[in-house]
């Protein structure tokens, strides 16, 4: 068999199959034979169509694909893959399904999927579901956006906002001042949000966007809960060159939002180990990799011209070829057959698809919370990169009183070989653009479809796409949180510092200039400025000899960089932007957050658990933005100044927690935790975090304990035994001798006194808890 190569339309290497007179002579004996082959396409004299076609197909008067095996990425190059030949049937879509839901040459989509799936829906009627509509008939992004950009309204319709999305940014009103209709018509703005691959933004990005911040936001950045940059308060009409000069700064929008891939995140740290550097470098080979092809970036934003400057993370890909990873074509419907967009096609995913990838044993960036979370794991020189572990399904978004929609936890997949994981993820990824729910937008995350299918049918799905089964996962370390504060060697020669910022808002305000700082650490040390998932800030490749002034200018602007100096609530602390400006908020989060890290922290010192360290996190709605249903401690939005309290995250971020109480007032918020705090001081293990405590106990043993509890019966607790001495005046309470006999050894035993060990039994006796 002959194979030509053809360049592609995007650069990298397409194979087009063309048959010798020996090869057709063996397909018509086996034809002959029995087995399914069209013998008509062995006499056409084109086999393939004039158009842009998938790599791989045939285009025949009956459809008939030849198709290579799956290449490996050895050195990311596929062009020397040796190549051997199969063959298999391609039906084609339904006429009227290809020509309102498919783009050209394509085959595979949500309406004909590449593999079957039993499910509870079929995504042929998505009469419900707007979005869909909207992303197919916007021509690949660009429309009615297009339009609307240049006429002189000063916001754009729903429609053109759906697509919008996608190319990053939200269209936002100032909610603060709805009473005044008139002043809230005219409070239109654009938020803007960048993607970041790693978090990591060079010093000449960063001075772009804070002198845009200045001129044409709200004189603020906000660091978000995936590692990227937001820019507040741009009016459509400077919406065109600011993202115009934000891309010909190196940087992009492009995939910060929308029903894409968005921004890949990592640990924040910078370390130059082989495990941190691979790290990187495959987060930001799948950044690009899965990237929409669309040119609708290009000719609305930069009048169809090229980027000026090459994104600044593709410095961790030098030497890949990207074209050749995100177009290669393995046979097994993950390439739909769109001219332009192979991997998505015309409609793009169901909704927004989450990536993160991290060295095992570093879970400071919530891996379990994405769609597919790699972990990087190395052979035992620490030097060779083995493979990937593979968790999928992960998600946080949910409504109120609605049991179909729900927060969950990834699972674990499997483990992948260097050179097969971006093949994977593009496995993955069209498994959910197949079959993710596109009926019902509430349940289109990916998280439902593996939920739907469960781990073992989600996987073998998986591997009809991927083109071979996928191996176990392998052992890894136990998981730690670490949003990597205070000073920390790189292995380069260098350092990196970490430092807390509220709700990872960049502003001066109250003394606390940290929009100031990080312009002054940026012009005087030339560092990079990593985001953290926690919204904090990393300054990296300090010079040893800088790191005196690095510490200066913090503590001059008035930033409390030293982890030691924070309250045990600071490190772990997260809050949605929420009020005023998200359309979704129902009540606040950012704004509050220092105000109730004070009042736990408060609560908790009162009663000798102030040295004691929780992941809290408070979000303004549901929808879980700020990562509340991971947290030992969540604040979820339920009404104005109400929160939904949830407990049972672990302090290593590997599982979701449970609703303790659905509605808490904002003003019952002491007196709601003192009993469950309470609970905590009389029960834990030694070492045991909060919210390790809570999943053990459980939603009904805290909640009779509460039950019964009187207010301020936490001071009768002594801490470290674990156990109530006294409320009020003692009592005698006659026992048999015997009994009485037994209690005194089991005591000694226990290292407690009679009192105390008698007070335990009951206790324990009247809440149903083990001893």
């Amino acid at each position: 068999m002959e194979v030509s190569h053809l360049p592609s339309r995007a650069g990298g290497d397409r194979h087009r199959h063309r048959l010798s007179v020996s090869s057709r002579i063996v397909l018509a004996v086996t034809a002959c034979l029995g087995l399914v082959v069209t013998a008509g396409c062995l006499l056409s004299p084109r086999l393939l169509s004039p158009g842009k076609v998938s790599s791989g197909t045939l285009r025949t008067a009956k459809p008939l694909r030849i198709v290579m095996p799956m290449r490996r990425l050895v050195g990311f190059s596929t062009k020397n893959a040796r190549m051997q030949t199969r063959t298999s049937a391609i039906k084609e879509p339904e006429s009227e399904i290809k020509q309102e839901w498919f783009g050209p040459g394509q085959i595979y989509g949500p309406q004909h999927p590449a593999h079957p799936a039993e499910k509870p829906y079929t995504n042929l009627d998505v009469s419900k579901n707007k979005v869909e509509f909207d992303k197919r008939d916007s021509a690949l992004l660009k429309e009615p956006l297009m339009s609307e950009l240049y006429n002189d309204e000063i916001s754009v319709t729903k429609s053109a906002v759906n697509i919008l999305k996608h190319h990053g940014s939200y269209q936002q009103q100032n909610r603060d001042l709805r009473a005044n209709r008139q002043e809230m018509e005219q409070s239109y703005q654009f938020m803007l949000r960048l993607k970041v691959p790693c978090g990591i933004t060079t010093p000449e990005v960063y001075r772009v966007l804070d002198d845009l911040a200045t001129e044409y936001g709200q004189d603020d950045l906000k660091a978000t809960t995936r590692m990227a940059w937001q820019l507040h308060g741009v009016k459509k009409g400077t919406l065109k060159h600011v993202i115009k000069t934000i891309r010909d700064a190196g940087s992009n929008t492009l995939g910060g939002c929308g029903d894409i891939n968005r921004n890949v995140m990592t640990s924040p740290a910078t370390f130059e180990t082989p495990a941190y550097q691979n790290m990187r470098k495959y987060a930001s080979i799948l950044a690009q990799v899965l990237a929409p092809q669309s040119d609708a970036f290009s000719k609305i934003w930069l009048d169809g011209e090229q980027q000026a400057t090459i994104e600044y993370w593709q410095r961790y890909t030098e030497g890949v070829d990207l074209a050749d990873l995100a177009n290669y074509d393995n046979g097994k419907g993950i390439i739909t057959g769109h001219s332009e967009e192979p991997l998505y096609g015309k409609t793009y995913l169901p909704r927004k698809f989450k990536i993160a990838v991290t060295t095992e044993g570093d879970n400071s960036l919530d891996l379990y919370i994405n769609d597919i979370g790699l972990v990087v794991l190395m052979e035992d020189d620490g030097e060779t990169l083995k493979g990937f572990n593979v968790v999928v399904g992960g998600g946080m978004g949910r409504t109120h009183k609605k049991e179909s929609t729900f927060a969950k936890h990834a699972e674990h997949l499997g483990f992948v070989k260097p050179d097969q994981v971006v093949e994977l993820a593009k496995a993955i990824i069209a498994v959910q653009r197949d079959h993710g729910n596109r009926e019902v937008r509430a349940n289109a995350r990916m998280k439902y479809l593996v939920h739907t299918l469960g781990i073992h049918g989600f996987r073998n799905l998986v591997e009809e796409y991927f083109g071979e089964k996928i191996a176990p996962i392998e052992p890894m370390k136990e998981w730690k949180f670490s949003d990597w504060l205070g000073w920390h060697d790189q292995g380069d020669g260098k350092w990196f510092k970490g430092f807390w910022v509220s709700s990872g808002r960049i502003r001066d305000e109250k003394g606390v200039n940290v929009k100031t700082a990080l312009r002054q650490l940026v012009d005087e040390v030339e560092c990079d400025v990593v985001l953290t998932p926690n919204q904090n800030i990393i300054v990296s490749n300090i010079p040893p000899e800088s790191k005196s002034r690095v510490d200066e200018i913090l503590t001059s602007n008035g930033i409390v960089a030293d982890e030691t100096t924070l309250t045990p609530l600071h490190e772990g602390a997260i809050a949605c932007a929420a009020l005023p400006l998200c359309g979704l908020a129902i009540t606040e989060a950012e704004r509050v957050l220092p105000e109730y890290i004070g009042r736990i922290h408060a609560l908790m010192d009162k009663m000798g658990l102030g040295d004691t360290k929780m992941i809290f996190r408070m979000t303004g709605c549901p929808n879980g933005c700020g990562r509340p249903y991971m947290a030992e401690l969540g604040l979820v939005g339920s009404g104005p100044n109400s929160y939904q309290i949830w407990l049972g995250g672990t302090e290593q971020l590997d599982g979701v927690g449970f609703t303790y109480l659905d509605s808490v007032k904002s003003t019952d918020l002491e007196k709601t935790l003192e009993p469950v705090f309470a609970l905590y001081k009389l029960k834990r293990k030694p070492e045991e975090a909060f919210g390790n405590f809570c999943k053990r106990v459980g939603k009904v043993q805290i909640a009779n304990f509460a039950e019964n509890y009187k207010p301020g019966s936490y001071k009768d607790i002594v801490d470290g035994k674990g156990v109530i001495v006294g409320q009020g005046k003692n009592k005698s309470i006659k026992i048999d001798a015997d009994l009485h006999s037994r209690i005194k050894i089991l005591a000694k035993q226990n290292k407690m006194s009679i009192q105390q060990f008698t007070t335990k039994i009951l206790m324990d006796g009247m809440f149903g808890m083990d001893l």
